[in-house]
């Protein structure tokens, strides 16, 4: 009996860590995801590299005619039962970005994304049949907030390419998202449809130009929330720039013929500009020759915002260092809710961030790693 007892304990022993062995075989995508996860001390940043499939080819078969369906194609990917929320805790729009060169010829583009405090996440993604990129998740769409931070086992963060709002790919394409007053794309029955979100994934996993970019999206509709209707800014290594914008139901494409960029929340295809390119309405010179207080309680933020980085870069031929471009965002950020900034080197391929208004810790994130 000793001697069959024996042998039972042995046969459980070798299937079990046959199975361990099998598992991690299997999941060791997943594995190496999960224990890249690392929080940065004195921060709400946190990094992660992306070595599973989260699948978005297979997405881009079906698309998401709105939110509910484009969570649930998450939900579905990662686990049905982890019920992501739709949306994120949102204030007034107060983003701003820009691209510029430094001394050597580098080219960044540059963005502040000022809502409210929540976890942030730089994510390394390096899919086996598209771009590799570094992006930015604001990890409030995925239920984090200050009360309910990450860690490494919540499996929620395999939801996370799908939520990224600008970044930078292998190719030096990089994309940002701003929010405007209103965007529609006329639909077209033999296209499927995204979102926003799922927009700037489109780009950073297969636009290799700015062109190509354009052309993505023409090859999709694209659905809005209505709490974040947005236009898509979208700049090269090589300078080249565009801000895509969807008014009346067309695409709209605000090409660049300067050594810099800019945008904010507003639809350039709708405003109007003076022969220099500063925003010039008769309502903002009005209020401009009488303003009083922060420029933030101000129906005109946006402009305010514009025009004191075409000034600013202007006057410097759009060429600065880092130091300056965050400087420059510090100057244009709320001082009440900045979520975070980042400048991304379209050269070399780098991220820095801070978040939380905290310009004196940065961290900076390489895309050398691949798979």
């Amino acid at each position: 009996m000793r001697k069959v007892l024996k042998i039972i304990s042995y046969v459980i022993t070798v299937l079990v860590i046959l199975s361990v062995g099998f598992v991690s075989v299997y999941y060791y995508p997943e594995i190496r995801t999960i224990s890249s996860f690392k929080a940065i001390e004195g921060t709400d940043l946190y990094t992660m590299e992306f070595f599973a499939d989260y699948k978005f080819d297979e997405f881009l078969q079906t698309g998401a005619s709105n939110n509910i369906e484009y969570y649930a194609y998450v939900n579905n990917l990662i686990d049905n039962s982890l019920g992501l929320n739709i949306g994120s805790e949102q204030s007034a729009n107060a983003c701003s970005a820009f691209t510029f060169k430094d001394s050597s010829g580098h080219r960044f583009m540059a963005r502040n994304y000022d809502y409210k405090a929540n976890p942030v996440m730089i994510l390394v993604t390096s899919p086996e049949s598209a771009y590799k990129s570094i992006s930015t998740v604001n990890l409030n769409t995925l239920g984090f907030n200050g009360e309910k931070v990450p860690d490494m086992l919540d499996m929620k963060l395999f939801g996370s390419p799908y939520f990224a709002t600008d970044g930078v790919n292998e190719k030096g394409i990089s994309v940002s998202v701003l929010q405007v007053n209103f965007s529609r794309k006329q639909k077209d029955e033999t296209k499927h449809t995204i979102g926003i979100y799922a927009a700037v994934r489109l780009i950073l996993d297969y636009a290799d130009t700015v062109d190509k970019a354009v052309e993505l999206l023409n090859d999709y509709n694209m659905y809005f929330d209505s709490s974040f209707m947005a236009h898509i800014f979208v700049a090269d290594k090589k300078g080249n720039s565009e801000l895509i914008e969807f008014v009346n139901g067309e695409t709209k494409v605000i090409e660049n013929f300067e050594p810099f960029q800019i945008a904010s929340n507003f639809n350039n295809t709708e405003e109007v500009f003076d022969k220099d390119g500063y925003v010039y309405t008769k309502e903002y010179d009005r209020w401009l020759r009488s303003a009083k207080g922060s420029a933030y309680d101000s129906e005109f933020s946006a402009y305010v915002r514009y025009d004191f980085l075409r000034d600013t870069l202007y006057n410097n031929s759009g060429i600065m260092s880092m130091d300056d471009a965050f400087k420059l965002l510090e100057n244009v950020a709320s001082p009440s809710k900045l979520q975070y900034s980042v400048v991304y080197n379209m050269t070399d391929l780098k991220a820095t961030v801070i978040t939380d208004n905290d310009w004196e810790k940065r961290t900076t994130v390489a895309l050398g790693m691949r798979r």
